[in-house]
């Protein structure tokens, strides 16, 4: 009778309990079970005759497919190791031959490989050749097993401490006290897997019996350092090697540079590496370099970033991310360096970046911040990026910086101006965004009279050929922010200037600009600060009709507010047309009254408190 062999898991033994069971050998599952065990085990293998294996379904456990029901024959070709399988099956086989051949080898190769196994962190395989010796050689514990026990947790999957301890625990019951080369080898173990307090013991061990500490266990100290976050300390260990003549390797370097760049210690970072890099030490890590240089133009590091981006990236050795290239710009904007701001867009264009506007803000701040600033180089930034057709025109967002410096700058102020004139001669697009700058500059100066100079001058600085007389569908150079930055200008007067107010809005209706809520605000702030400056007057005015006069004028300026408010109100809930502020375009047509087609009042929408918006 043929018989067919099944690989057979836990699961199909708690299914099929009540199945024959012949244990004829190892199993194939058994064997490819993990080798974290100390010994190997085991298993079963079932054997079915044929008619029984046709008659009993079989769910196969191999291969893609591991619900397909297979019977017979089939389920037996089945049970076959895969490829996958055969490769952890061939492993498997071949440490067995191995610990075959150990058995017959002379003891003092054994202990040869004992030094070599740990010393790689083979734990697993060390301990399985302590066992050999203990059980099969009948060796004693010696220092020179323990010390190999020891060694091999320097693995990072398989090591750890408080093994070591456990070890340390076993030696003093059984006698043995720690040598030099067991004091090294915790070390080494500590270098990967932390412990300060065990460190410290055993540097005070080794101090206490006049160990001397060598050069290689000085390197695991510093890494131990490293690792537990005692970056002080490991620095100050790394100094006492080098002070003391000790080559200190490049791999513990290494190490500082990615974990200080890690934990945000870029000037410590960098003083190691430029030691290096002045030293003339070869072969440098390219990611070692890319790391710092990530974190260094993180943290906003100059010297760093500098020094990184000359040596490593304009050489041609390093290509970063252009993330990394906007915060390296990012740095050289906060520190004023235009060189290296310019050399990034230059590094970006080749690459064909799609460019947005904070790399222009960025660009312009840096100008600004050069020692002198460069005024001039700011502006044409601007115009720059009115030329890039895939970004939105400049607006008020990019020109902060440039306000920041000229809004306390009368002088400055004039000659940003005169510089813009002279860009439009050289047929410069001149966005309105650099204009209203301008204009912003100005009114926060309560220079009104220069503002509205500016304004008069928007139209000569309209792009293209001049249009005929007959296009009356040119779109006006000036826009909304124009407008309400020239009402703010009308409100900080002194007095509130209502009349300019009126004819600014008078201009914003012959010009089709659509107003905003903060339109509305400023010009209803406008009224209530003029009509509250005449009533402060007249309490001040001698002259008893000019008094009353000047107290009629006040009330009627603060009735022209709360009529503002009103279309305010019916903008907020209805279409915000234009034509709601008609009645402002003179203090006689502001007392219209805004109504709906029905004859009532305009229907009541958001209504915000008199300078909320602003």
């Amino acid at each position: 009778m043929s018989i067919a062999k099944l690989a057979i898991d836990p699961l199909w033994q708690c299914l099929c309990p009540a199945w024959t069971q012949v244990n004829t050998g190892r199993s194939l599952r058994r064997i490819l079970q993990c080798q974290t065990d100390r010994r190997p085990a085991r298993g079963q293998q079932r054997a079915y005759s044929a008619q029984a294996a046709a008659r009993s379904p079989t769910i196969s456990h191999d291969g893609p497919s591991e619900d397909t029901v297979l019977y017979g024959r089939d389920a037996a070709a089945r049970a076959k190791p895969v490829p996958r399988r055969q490769h952890a099956y061939d492993i498997h086989r071949k440490a067995l031959a191995e610990r075959e051949s150990l058995t017959r080898q002379p003891t003092p190769y054994l202990y040869t490989r004992l030094r070599t196994l740990a010393a790689n962190g083979k734990t697993k395989e060390t301990w399985d050749l302590v066992e050999m010796l203990l059980r099969d050689r009948k060796e004693k514990p010696s220092l020179q097993l323990y010390n190999a026990l020891i060694l091999s947790n320097t693995s990072h999957d398989d090591g750890a401490a408080w093994r070591v301890i456990e070890y340390l625990e076993e030696m003093a019951q059984a006698g043995l006290q720690m040598d030099s080369a067991t004091c090294h080898a915790i070390l080494k173990v500590l270098a990967v897997h932390p412990d300060h307090l065990l460190r410290a013991d055993v540097l005070e061990y080794m101090r206490a019996r006049w160990y001397q500490l060598a050069d290689d266990g000085a390197h695991d100290v510093a890494a131990g350092l490293l690792r537990e976050g005692s970056f002080e300390a490991a620095l100050r260990k790394i100094d006492e090697m080098q002070g003391s003549g000790v080559v200190v390797q490049s791999w513990l370097l290494d190490m500082s540079v990615y974990m200080l760049s890690a934990a945000g210690e870029i000037v410590e970072a960098y003083r190691i590496m430029r030691q290096r890099y002045d030293a003339g030490e070869l072969n440098l890590s390219r990611v070692l370099w890319y790391t710092l240089l990530d974190a260094s133009s993180s943290h906003r590091h100059h010297a760093c970033t500098a020094h990184i981006w000359n040596s490593q990236v304009r050489t041609g050795y390093m290509r970063p991310a252009s993330g990394i290239c906007l915060n390296v710009l990012t740095t050289a904007s906060q520190a004023g360096d235009a060189v290296l701001a310019t050399d990034v867009f230059s590094h970006l264009s080749k690459r064909g970046t799609a460019f947005t506007p904070i790399h222009y803000q960025l660009l312009t701040t840096c100008y600004l911040t050069t020692t002198p600033p460069d005024l001039k180089r700011a502006l044409t930034t601007l115009t720059i990026m009115a030329l890039e057709k895939k970004l939105p025109p400049p607006s008020q967002a990019e020109t902060r910086t440039l306000f920041l410096y000229l809004r306390d700058k009368p002088v400055f102020t004039a000659f940003a101006l005169n510089t813009l004139l002279d860009l439009h001669k050289e047929n410069r697009k001149i966005p309105i965004a650099a204009l209203n700058l301008i204009i912003e500059s100005y009114v926060h100066q309560r220079n009104l009279q220069e503002a509205l100079n500016v304004y008069k001058q928007i139209h000569t600085f309209i792009p293209g050929p001049s249009a005929p007389a007959s296009a009356t569908q040119q779109r006006p150079f000036a826009n909304i922010e124009t407008f309400n930055l020239l009402l703010r200008g009308c409100r900080v007067a002194d007095p509130p200037d209502e009349n300019l107010a009126s004819f600014l809005v008078s201009e914003l209706l012959a010009l089709r600009v659509k107003p905003t809520a903060l339109t509305y605000d400023r010009l209803i702030l406008v009224f209530v600060q003029a009509g509250m400056h005449a009533l402060d007057s007249s309490g001040a005015n001698i002259d008893s009709e000019a008094a009353a006069s000047q107290r009629k004028r006040g009330l009627e300026l603060l009735d022209w507010a709360f009529r503002h408010f009103t279309d305010m109100q019916a903008v907020s809930s209805t279409s915000p047309a234009p034509a709601t502020l008609a009645s402002a375009t003179s203090p006689s047509d502001l007392s219209h009254d805004h109504s709906d087609d029905g004859g009532g009042p305009a229907r009541l929408g958001w209504m915000p408190r008199f300078g909320t918006v602003e």
